[in-house]
C-alpha cells in the first residue's frame, strides 16, 4: 500500500461530537464548495431527508426521546463484532405503497421488482460494481446477509403481492408537510396509504417529493408506528421505467433502508466538522457529503474518503459497499429495534416473481450463477420465446422453445455479473422478470 493510503482512518474517539446546532442549508452547501465536494445547487433541498425527519420528529414527539435513548443503548450493547461467524441470512418482508397523482407516477410492477432485485444485490454484496471498491477498502466490504421480498400475506392473513396503489389529489405527497404536521403519504385520511403493521413489514411509500429530495426514512425509535418506514420518489426507485439518471439504479432505497436500520450518513451529522462521526469504526472520518462521481482517492479530514459507500450522496453508479462495521450496526438494529421482521410468516421466498394475477412464468434461482430456469404456469404454454436484456437494452440470450414443456433452462454462464430483465412471449402473452446474475 502506498503512503497516500496509509492514513485511511482517523481516530474515532479523539474528538467529541459537536453539540452546536447544525448550520443552515445555504452555509452547508457553501462549505461543500470550499471543501471540494461536488454539491447540489444551493437552492435544492437535501437529497436525503432522514436527518431532517429525525429532527422534526424529535419536536413533534418529545415522548419518543426516552425510547430512542434506550434503543440506542440496547443497540450499542447488542452489536456483535464483525469478526464473528456468518449469521443466517434473514429475509425482510416488504410492502410497497404507491401513492400517485398522475399515471406517470404510478410506476409499474416491473419497476418495483427491479428495486427488490437491487436490494438483494446490494445487501448481499452481489452488486455488479462490488469489484470496483478501491483496494484499501475492499477488506471492509460486507455481505450484510439481509434479503428482501414482497410480502405474500397481508396483515389479515390474506394472499397479497406486496404492492398497494392509491391515487391522490395531492402533488408532492411524499414531502414532510401537512397542516397538522403529519406527512400526508402515511395516512389514508390525508390522501395517502396507511402503514401495514410496521413491526412485521418494512413499509416503503412511493410518492413524488419534489424540491430535489430523493427520499427519507425513519431511524429506529424516531417515529410513531403509522409513520415508520421509507419514502422514495418514483423517479429514484428501481432500475427501469421512470428511474431517472443519475439516481437510476435503485441506490436511493438502499441508502434509505440503511437509515431504517440505524445507519447514519457516512460523514455523521451536518456540522461539516472532522469532529463529527457516523459511529461506525471502519468508515473513515469525513467532513461532508460527496456528490457526483469523484475520482479515487479524495482526501477529507486527512484521510482517504469512502465516498463510494451506500451512505454517501454520490451517484448510483458510483456507490458500491456497506462495511463490516455498518453490517454490525444494522444487525444490532434488526435484533433490538425491529425483531418482528426476523421471524416473519408473510414472506416465504426471495425470488422475484410475477405480481400480476395472470401469472405467466416463474424464474429461479434469483440471484443466478450458471443457469436460469423458467417455469410456465397458468394459461401460458409453449411454444415460447425468451429474451434476456441488460439495463442498456442489449440482448444477451435468445431462446425459442417449440415443444410443449413447462420447464425451460437457459445457460447464462457467459454473461457478466449484473442486473438483467428476462422477457417471455408466446404470441398472446408478454411478461417481464428482473433477475441478478452473480458469480
Amino acid at each position: 500500500m502506498t503512503d497516500r493510503f496509509l492514513n485511511i482512518f482517523a481516530s474515532k474517539t479523539a474528538a467529541p461530537r459537536q453539540t452546536l446546532p447544525a448550520p443552515g442549508i445555504f452555509f452547508r452547501y457553501f462549505i461543500l464548495i470550499l471543501s471540494g465536494a461536488l454539491p447540489y445547487p444551493i437552492t435544492a433541498q437535501l437529497p436525503c431527508m432522514a436527518g431532517l425527519l429525525a429532527e422534526r420528529n424529535a419536536i413533534r414527539f418529545p415522548e419518543l426521546a426516552q425510547e430512542r435513548q434506550l434503543l440506542r443503548k440496547q443497540m450499542a450493547q447488542s452489536g456483535i463484532p464483525y469478526t464473528s461467524a456468518p449469521r443466517t441470512v434473514v429475509t425482510i418482508p416488504v410492502v410497497v405503497h404507491v401513492v400517485f397523482k398522475t399515471e406517470q407516477e404510478n410506476i409499474s410492477d416491473e419497476q418495483i421488482l427491479s428495486q427488490i432485485a437491487v436490494l438483494n444485490q446490494d445487501f448481499r454484496k452481489l452488486n455488479a460494481n462490488a469489484n470496483t471498491v478501491p483496494p484499501p477498502f475492499a477488506p471492509f466490504a460486507a455481505d450484510v446477509e439481509f434479503e428482501f421480498c414482497l410480502a405474500r400475506r397481508d396483515p389479515s392473513g390474506q394472499p397479497t403481492y406486496g404492492i398497494t396503489r392509491r391515487q391522490t389529489d395531492w402533488s408532492n405527497i411524499g414531502d414532510l408537510t401537512a397542516p397538522d404536521g403529519r406527512p400526508r403519504i402515511h395516512y389514508a385520511e390525508l390522501g395517502g396509504t396507511d402503514a401495514w403493521e410496521p413491526e412485521r413489514y418494512l413499509n416503503i411509500w412511493i410518492g413524488s417529493i419534489g424540491g430535489g429530495a430523493l427520499g427519507s426514512a425513519s431511524f429506529p425509535g424516531t417515529a410513531p408506528p403509522e409513520e415508520d418506514g421509507v419514502i422514495v420518489d418514483p423517479r429514484y426507485f428501481g432500475a427501469i421505467g421512470l428511474a431517472t439518471f443519475p439516481h437510476h439504479l435503485g441506490r436511493t432505497a438502499t441508502h434509505e433502508i440503511g437509515h431504517y436500520f440505524n445507519l447514519n450518513h457516512i460523514w455523521g451529522g451536518d456540522s461539516n466538522s472532522c469532529d463529527d462521526d457516523d459511529e461506525v469504526s471502519d468508515t473513515p472520518v469525513q467532513r461532508s457529503a460527496y456528490l457526483g462521481c469523484p475520482a479515487f482517492p479524495q482526501m477529507s479530514c486527512g484521510n482517504s474518503a469512502m465516498f463510494m459507500n451506500f451512505m454517501d450522496y454520490t451517484d448510483d453508479a458510483c456507490m458500491s459497499l456497506f462495511t463490516l462495521g455498518q453490517k454490525t450496526r444494522m444487525w444490532a438494529a434488526l435484533t433490538t429495534a425491529r425483531p418482528g421482521l426476523i421471524s416473519n410468516t408473510v414472506c416465504t421466498s426471495t425470488a422475484v416473481q410475477e405480481t400480476s394475477e395472470n401469472t405467466a412464468f416463474y424464474l429461479y434461482p434469483n440471484p443466478a450463477q450458471h443457469e436460469l430456469w423458467f417455469q410456465l404456469v397458468g394459461h401460458c404454454s409453449a411454444p415460447v420465446q425468451i429474451n434476456i436484456y441488460d439495463v442498456s437494452g442489449k440482448i444477451w440470450a435468445t431462446q425459442k422453445t417449440l415443444d410443449n414443456t413447462a420447464s425451460i433452462r437457459v445457460d447464462i454462464s457467459a454473461m457478466p455479473n449484473g442486473f438483467y430483465l428476462a422477457t417471455l412471449t408466446n404470441g398472446t402473452i408478454y411478461a417481464v422478470r428482473p433477475f441478478v446474475r452473480s458469480f
